[in-house]
């Protein structure tokens, strides 16, 4: 048991550097440390193989993403059809990591599920969306209300589905619960900051990843998360701090 526990929160780990070393462009020492993992493979207990393979299947499909938006952005003149457009191309990692997990025999998700005692919360969510769709009304942008809406709710589901729907629930595997929200929320804060934003705003995403993995293990479901990621970025872009290229 003590030695599953130190194989997951090494792979944990290992992971978090491989995002940083990813999203940062240190291709040399990731594809070493890539190496290297596949070399311990087979010493790894089962599920610890299972998430190094689910590791090894994220980067690599990521990396064909970026290939394939590279590809598509030669195809695609309007700059915000080409950013949504993007965000789909993540269903490539989710699939991947699925069609992994489903070779093993273990299940996909825990929070693939309906929410428990969602009404109240949902209702709030509505209540603030209201508002946002309220305050677009009056400065007679309804059109760009629905572009943003639109791109932050793809944005966020698959997010939700990648982080904490897949990877929480594969970590949780190996390891306590908290401890897994840690460093899921890590990593998400690394990956999300792929284009370099200060230690204040890692720190911000860090908070969200947090939040939105107590809402995912609180509910049992990624959809709480899912709606707050939604409103979290409607926000930013309301306040201009994200910046989005409209229709």
């Amino acid at each position: 048991m003590k030695q599953n526990y130190y194989q997951g929160n090494f792979l944990s780990l290992l992971f978090i550097v491989l995002v940083y070393l990813f999203t940062r462009n240190h291709y040399s020492p990731f594809f070493w440390m890539i190496l290297g993992l596949l070399l311990v493979l087979s010493f790894l207990r089962e599920e610890n193989r299972l998430f190094a393979w689910v590791i090894i299947s994220f980067f690599g499909s990521n990396l064909i993403v970026i290939y394939l938006d590279k590809f598509i952005d030669g195809l695609i003149e309007n700059p915000f059809y080409l950013v949504l457009v993007n965000q789909i191309l993540f269903i490539i990692p989710t699939l991947t990591m699925c069609y992994v997990i489903k070779q093993f025999h273990k299940r996909i998700s825990f929070y693939f599920n309906k929410p428990k005692s969602f009404r109240i919360f949902f209702s709030y969510l509505l209540l603030i969306a209201a508002g946002f769709l309220f305050l677009f009304f009056i400065k007679g942008r309804i059109d760009v209300f629905l572009a943003l809406f639109t791109f932050s709710l793809i944005h966020a589901i698959v997010q939700e589905v990648i982080w904490r729907g897949i990877l929480l629930t594969q970590m949780i595997k190996i390891m306590s619960e908290k401890t897994a929200i840690l460093y899921t929320s890590i990593a998400f804060s690394v990956n999300t900051t792929i284009f370099g934003f200060g230690p204040s705003v890692v720190l911000l995403y860090l908070t969200f990843g947090l939040i939105f993995g107590f809402l995912t293990t609180k509910f049992t479901s990624i959809f709480p998360a899912i709606g707050v990621h939604t409103l979290v970025l409607l926000s930013a872009f309301l306040i201009g701090w994200i910046q989005l290229p409209i229709l």
